[in-house]
Parts: structure tokens; C-alpha cells; sequence
């Protein structure tokens, strides 16, 4: 489907779990935003585990087709993110599903994005998901890019080719999607800068141990418990960015059962506080 947005068109693609038969409740609604550093715009490569997701929460899962640079800066796409969830807010229930139920998550840039989706209904005061899943997401901006090595010891990457998120790659993303250097100090940019994250909903992070991007995403992780946010964090040891992509297949299912089972809770939570779907 396409949904618009104040920069433009977003096509997005729907996953559904098999019928169940008349009378069924609405299903649930999960809205996904893959990776690639801002600079790689292929939403199919999440979809695996948006049908894994569908397959095992009964949720109708939105991959979303943001756009990326260089054809756009920041903060396109995290504005588009937002146009996009508050699309399905308004017009979910019209194509049959349940508005009142909805989970926003993605994996790498796209776990920025779905942290951005909760920042921006903060602060324009608008429905809050259920829960967020934030998969090895890279959350500042304003680190220099060869900064993030230095929290992987040197000894860990014996016999292997180096980090999935190099230097190379943060200082591409930076240079193309946020080219303005001076508004990657914005909590948008860099959401490990964000001190009011009290109004998050529950929230699920994974990280790497190999990942350059973990330790960021382990202290945002931190600062939403400081803040009194449900938040569970799961770090994979001698895994690296993208374990819900790669081999070996055994950990990535792993990684998204974990991901399925948040997404289930939140809807369980919401139905057993007395909401049911009409």
C-alpha cells in the first residue's frame, strides 16, 4: 500500500498471519523499519522476520519503504516514520484492523527510526504504541565514527574480517543522510541524548558483543530504566550487527522469537488491563 506522508509518498508492505475465520477479532498492527544505514532503501531485506512476526503473533506487520540518502537528509525519514504510524492510527481500523494495538520496532537505522516514531509522539502529544523493539540500533550521531572500535577489545576480533558497522560506513552515513553536522547534536539525530524518555512504552533492545554500535544502545537501554520504562535488554555474545539476519540460523531465530514474544506481551498486557477490540 501507499501511504502519504509530508515528504511525499511511502509505499509500504502489509504481511498478514492466515485467516482465521468469520468472526475473528481485528488483529493487531506491528510497524517495521529496516536497516541500512540510511543509505541502503531495500525494505525486503526484513522479510523473513516480518513473516516470522506475522506467522507468530497474528499481528499484521507495515515494512516500510522510507526514504534514504542520498535523495534525502535528515530528518526525512524519521519524519516520514511518524507520518507513517499516524497514517495507521487514522485509517487502520477501516481496512480491518486493530488501532487501539500497535507496536512500532526495526532493526539497525530502522531501530532509530521506531525510537524516533516514540520521541515524536512524545512531543507532539499523540497515541502512544504498545512497545518498541529497538534491534542493535546505532543511536549517536555525534560520535566520532572510529570512536565506537574502541569499545569492542581488539582481542575479540581474532580470526575475523572486523566489524559489520566499520568506520567507513558511519562516516558515509554521516556524510550523505546527516550532512548537517551541527543537527546531529539534536535528540532526533542522536536519541542517546534524549533526557525524557519517561513516556516510552515497553521496550525491548538487542545488541551484539561484536557490535560498534552496542554500547550505545546498551546506554540508552540503561537510561530508559533510569527512567522508569518497562525495558529488557538482550546482548548476544560473539554475535555482531545483524544477528537476526545471519548465520547461524539457530541465533537468529533465537533473536526474533524474542522480538515476537515483546510484541505478543505488549498486546497481551493491553488486552488483560480490560480493552477488548470491537
Amino acid at each position: 500500500m501507499t501511504v502519504t506522508t509530508r515528504h511525499g509518498p511511502v509505499r509500504c508492505d502489509v504481511y498478514r498471519a492466515p485467516e482465521t475465520g468469520p468472526g475473528a477479532p481485528p488483529p493487531p498492527v506491528y510497524v517495521n523499519f529496516h536497516g541500512g544505514a540510511f543509505i541502503v532503501r531495500e525494505p525486503r531485506q526484513d522479510a523473513h522476520a516480518c513473516r516470522f512476526i506475522a506467522a507468530t503473533t497474528g499481528a499484521v506487520v507495515i515494512n516500510v519503504d522510507y526514504a534514504t540518502a542520498p535523495a534525502v537528509q535528515y530528518p526525512v525519514a524519521e519524519q516520514q516514520a511518524a507520518d507513517v504510524l499516524a497514517w495507521v492510527q487514522q485509517h487502520g481500523r477501516s481496512r480491518g484492523w486493530n488501532t487501539e494495538e500497535i507496536v512500532v520496532g526495526g532493526f539497525s537505522a530502522g531501530a532509530k527510526l521506531a525510537v524516533n516514531v516514540c520521541q515524536q509522539i512524545r512531543d507532539d502529544g499523540g497515541r502512544m504504541p504498545l512497545g518498541l523493539v529497538a534491534c542493535y540500533p546505532a543511536l549517536n550521531m555525534t560520535l566520532p565514527p572510529g570512536s565506537r572500535l574502541e569499545t569492542v577489545p581488539e582481542a575479540r576480533w581474532a580470526g575475523r574480517p572486523g566489524p559489520a558497522v566499520a568506520p567507513w560506513l558511519i562516516k558515509l552515513m554521516y556524510d550523505s543522510y546527516f550532512a548537517q553536522a551541527m543537527r546531529r547534536h539534536e535528540p532526533l539525530a542522536s536519541p542517546e541524548l534524549d533526557t525524557d524518555l519517561a513516556a516510552f512504552p515497553m521496550t525491548l533492545v538487542l545488541t551484539g558483543a561484536l557490535d560498534s554500535v552496542a554500547a550505545e544502545a546498551k546506554r540508552f537501554a540503561a537510561s530508559l530504566a533510569r527512567s522508569g520504562v518497562d525495558v529488557r535488554h538482550r546482548g548476544f555474545e560473539n554475535s555482531d550487527h545483524g544477528m537476526t539476519h545471519n548465520l547461524p540460523a539457530d541465533l537468529a531465530r533465537e533473536a526474533l522469537e524474542l522480538v515476537a514474544e515483546h510484541i505478543a506481551q505488549a498486546f497481551a498486557m493491553h488486552r488483560s488491563s480490560g480493552y477488548f477490540a470491537s
